[in-house]
């Protein structure tokens, strides 16, 4: 996109979204001369033609036919650097984004659904500066970030071919331009949470075991060693008069009990740094973009951290003037990641489930840990402090460099060369402990990997228009991926001292090993693209690209993903005269795209050493392939191989087929605009590693071409940008206001028989086929059992018993059993949404967005230990036992206590299972950006300051008792957070 200069009238001008094929101008109402003045002021060279770059080019994007959402940065702006696909949660239509609270700032992006889940590849492709990627965006700077395209639909992902089966983010990152301009931003954030699962406390947690007992008719001081009950004794109206606590819990007397709020210990305030500086600039022949920006965070849960130091430099060179120019990308960083961030579910599901009685410490300050009466549950506090110095090192380095020739007007040779090179180091040193009776060995482990990919390309582009009606771009090209990676660990125990300064691998005296692996692969590529406007009405573009990759057989080395769009700008034609319609235009697609993530062997059968194996069932059984080939009953015993995979030469390509009609459309002089689109996907031949049983042997499992999954759905997006005339403020009020919702229906059309059961279901009548992937099996809960004529009237059900979860008789027959099982939930939403507010006036701006999910299901697994004391005895619970069951508290919808799970209350069913729906306001900031006069004071060309806030509030249906449905487990929470921050250029 080339950069303008507008007349000063220009500031009441704003420029139109993407269904423009021009910048588009809407006038203020301004007066009839001063509108006069700004068009005379606006010269054919002053408009601004604004160009999409999608796939080894750029179009003009009113020439697109594809369905590409362009991401608007400023919308996110404010927010931290950590990963940008976090940021743009909710915001793009058909972009399902879920993530939680690590430091680390990871996230799982979905575009248009998926496929098959967790038995296929179902990322999207990462396009940086034309260097592809399968790691996501977290590793670079989001401050560097120019531009974002979301390829949604095979026309505009095919020219990527193999890998865009799952659809294409392109990133455009910042180049320089005339002049010289310096900008710092720096911001700083603040982060909490609070859970609402309020684990007992020691004495709350007594009673409720007493309660718990007297129902199940058994003696309570016989139930837990924990606590010793004065009561009544009498089990027909029980009393309990105190609940005795002993000083000590453990047979040595070290371990007092004690009142842990396990949760407070393990939390905290979180901070978060954000810096960056750039400077950027160039004459009429060269121009440079520079950056470093450093992020350092904490998360929430206690000792958890990432760090990430970046360094850019883009530049462009002409050599000859409009014939050769030449430019390069480089980045480099260093990021660390505290083992914590990976523990950090655990931390917090511990810190719910550990009993308040056991302490931090015991009275020698060793860690405090389970006793007798308590579940085999390690101490957070010792998980956290053990591991705040186990950190990973990742470096990553990115860079291009091209070539480009203008032989003859509109011809454009380009060469390129590309390399995305990562370097990992993690030192893991877990000391020796004992905590209560549970008790470890130290270990470390060393683990020293990198991976590196090296893409070449050549294309030719050729612009021609004839007539001044016929416009054709023509594309063609060439390139090759070669990729290569290495991993090593290394393993021992038994050191002298738990300093880890002191723990390397030459000072371990037990259980040394190392082990090794690597891989490489290559792909092979040649893609050609046309795209044809006549006279601004008729469009239509048509891909081709062929890929070879040296992961599948000679058999289907090969394949083919072509695609052809259409478009019709109806605003253009001479017929169409209705005022309010500025712009309405018709597009729609059919093409193919492909998945080639497999392993680099998946073809090939391949064996394996074994050296030990001990058996998972008995511990006199070894499964190793070492054998005492000799008789020398001694020394080092030579190892055989044992198969590990069954190699198929007949793997070919999986390949998405997607057609797409869409609509685009500007209302009332541009400021109402939108698009809607209608998809259909289907992904076929998905590569698939299957999960055989037992009886097949070993080495049965293997890489299979089997499943086919439907995608279809609807995207809208909607929007009102204008000045608005208040009538009580001085000046207009800029108002932009945007609305997009999306939805996706996934329906399993077809898996090889080894897969299909994999996803639950009885093998015969009732399976994953005609359902979403997502879809979970098992029984229906129906209420809890209220007296004794219902458990009569119900079918015959084990463990049936007053306050009792009463299980649905699916198929009638009057018995409770296996066969009344189905497929009840998944987790696919209804249709995902976003809502963004933007009023600028005067000097500021204040910008609110809500994110919303409406429909599927989530599994709150919380319920295990907030609503039962008999699925895990020995561990705390929630204060919903409290409200149990009970003859008397029939209106609840815990079941009555027991210590005893006759009822089978831990089975997968729908009792843990509640609607999914959220409404978050995800953002809402307050801007301040102060007058020229007052910046250039300071020698500033322009500053702004601001305060902004995350996930302030979340609203739920009626009933729904996560706290969070986005995390509803344990998983690392999204916690509130309030950032300030600052931008200043000069």
């Amino acid at each position: 996109m080339k950069n303008i200069k507008l007349h000063p009238l220009a500031r009441q001008v704003r420029t139109a979204l993407p269904a423009c094929s021009l910048l588009c101008y809407m006038y203020a109402p301004i007066g009839v001369a001063q509108e006069a003045e700004l068009e005379n002021a606006i010269s054919e060279d002053d408009v601004e033609v604004i160009q999409i770059s999608y796939g080894y080019s750029a179009v003009e994007e009113t020439d697109l036919t594809g369905s590409i959402a362009s991401v608007d940065i400023k919308d996110v702006v404010d927010l931290p650097s950590g990963n940008i696909m976090q940021n743009l949660q909710g915001r793009v239509p058909g972009l399902q984004i879920t993530t939680n609270g690590n430091p680390s700032s990871s996230a799982t992006v979905r575009i248009r659904g998926q496929g098959l889940g967790p038995l296929g590849n179902n990322d999207p492709l990462y396009i940086i500066d034309g260097i592809p990627t399968k790691s996501g965006l977290q590793e670079i700077n989001s401050n560097d970030i120019a531009d974002i395209q979301v390829l949604r639909d095979a026309a505009a992902a095919s020219i990527y071919g193999a890998r865009s089966g799952n659809g294409v983010i392109v990133v455009t990152t910042k180049r320089g331009h005339d002049g010289l301009d310096f900008n710092f931003r720096y911001n700083q954030s603040f982060e909490e949470y609070d859970f609402d699962l309020n684990p007992l406390n020691t004495l709350q947690r007594g009673e409720v075991v007493w309660r718990a007992a007297v129902n199940d008719g058994s003696d309570p001081n016989s139930a837990s060693p924990l606590y010793t009950y004065d009561w009544n004794g009498d089990f027909t109206n029980p009393q309990l008069n105190s609940v005795s606590i002993p000083q000590y819990t453990d047979p040595e007397g070290v371990q007092q009990a004690a009142d842990t709020q396990w949760f407070d210990e393990v939390t905290q305030t979180a901070k978060i740094q954000d810096m960056n500086l750039s400077v950027k600039g160039g004459t009429d022949r060269a121009s440079f973009y520079s950056s470093i920006g450093y992020y350092d965070a904490e998360g929430v849960v206690d000792g958890s951290k990432f760090s990430r130091m970046s360094f850019r430099v883009n530049a462009d060179y002409e050599i000859i003037e409009d014939k050769l120019k030449v430019g390069q990308t480089f980045l480099i960083t260093d990021q660390k990641a505290n083992l914590i961030n990976d523990l950090a579910g655990d931390i917090v599901g511990l810190s719910i489930e550990q009993q308040s009685i056991v302490p931090v410490y015991n009275d020698l300050g060793n860690w405090g840990g389970p006793v007798a009466g308590i579940t085999d549950r390690d101490n957070p506090v010792r998980i956290i402090e053990q591991n705040r110095d186990n950190e990973s090192t990742y470096n990553k380095i990115m860079g291009s460099f091209y070539v480009e020739y203008e032989p003859i007007e509109d011809l454009v040779l380009r060469g390129s060369v590309g390399v995305d090179y990562g370097q990992y180091y993690f030192r893991n040193f877990r000391r020796a402990y004992t905590a209560g009776f549970l008790s470890s060995d130290d270990l470390l482990s060393v683990e020293d990997s990198w991976n590196q990919s090296i893409i070449t390309s050549a294309t030719a582009t050729y612009k021609l228009v004839l007539d001044d009606k016929h416009k054709f771009n023509f594309l063609a090209g060439v390139e090759q991926i070669d990729a290569k990676n290495e991993l090593s660990r290394g393993f021992g125990s038994g050191f002298a001292s738990d300093d880890r300064a002191f723990a390397y691998l030459s000072q371990a005296t037990e259980n040394v090993r190392v082990e090794g692996e690597g891989d490489s692969w290559a792909l092979d590529s040649q893609f050609a693209r046309v795209d044809y406007n006549y006279d601004n009405r008729y469009l239509a573009s048509a891909t081709v690209r062929r890929d070879g990759s040296s992961r599948f057989g000679k058999n289907n080395e090969y394949g083919t993903f072509p695609a052809a769009s259409v478009g019709w700008v109806i605003t253009n034609e001479e017929f169409f005269d209705i005022e309010s319609i500025d712009t309405l235009k018709l597009r729609a697609s059919i093409g193919e795209t492909g998945n080639q993530e497999i392993a680099s062997n998946a073809t090939f059968t391949t064996y394996v050493p074994r050296y030990a194996t001990q058996s998972l069932f008995t511990d006199l059984q070894d499964e190793g392939t070492a054998y005492d080939v000799t008789g020398a009953n001694g020394g080092t015993l030579p190892s055989g191989f044992v198969k590990a995979q069954t190699g198929n030469e007949d793997l070919k390509w999986e390949t998405s087929t997607q057609v797409n009609i869409g609509l685009d459309f500007e209302l009332f002089e541009r400021t109402i605009y939108g698009s809607i689109d209608w998809f259909e996907k289907e992904t076929r031949d998905i590569l698939t590693l299957t999960q055989p049983v037992a009886t097949l042997g070993e080495g049965a499992q293997r890489w299979v071409n089997g499943g086919t999954i439907e995608n279809k759905g609807v995207e809208l997006v909607l929007g009102y940008e204008s000045w608005v005339d208040t009538g009580f403020l001085d000046d207009e009020l800029e108002v932009d206001i945007s609305f997009n919702i999306s939805s996706a229906k996934n329906t399993v059309t077809a898996l090889p028989e080894d897969v299909v059961n994999s996803f639950g279901g009885n093998g015969q009548d009732k399976t994953i086929l005609g359902h979403s992937i997502n879809s979970v099996y098992g029984y229906v809960a129906d209420g809890l059992f209220q007296n004794q004529e219902e458990i009569d009237s119900h079918a015959a059900q084990a463990g049936a018993g007053l306050g009792r979860i009463r299980w649905k008789d699916l198929d009638g027959n009057g018995v409770i059993d296996e066969n009344d099982q189905d497929f009840f939930a998944d987790t696919d939403p209804d249709f995902i949404y976003g809502m963004n507010f933007t009023f600028r006036y005067q000097d500021w701006d204040f910008n609110m967005f809500w994110q919303g999910v409406k429909g599927g299901q989530i599994r709150n697994n919380w319920r295990l230990f907030t609503d039962f004391t008999s699925l895990n005895i020995g561990s705390n619970y929630g204060s919903r036992t409290l409200d149990a069951w009970t003859p008397e508290n029939t209106d609840t919808t815990v079941p009555a206590l027991t210590l005893v799970d006759n009822n089978g209350e831990g089975r997968q069913s729908s009792f843990f299972w509640e609607d999914g729906t959220y409404l978050k306001l995800r953002n809402i900031s307050v801007g301040y950006t102060p007058s020229l006069d007052f910046v250039e004071r300071f020698g500033l060309s322009n500053a702004r300051f601001y305060v902004q806030a995350s996930n302030l509030l979340t609203i739920t249906p009626d009933g729904t008792l996560s706290q969070d449905p986005e995390t509803p487990n344990e998983v690392f929470p999204v916690p509130r957070r309030i950032t300030l921050g600052m931008d200043l250029s000069f």
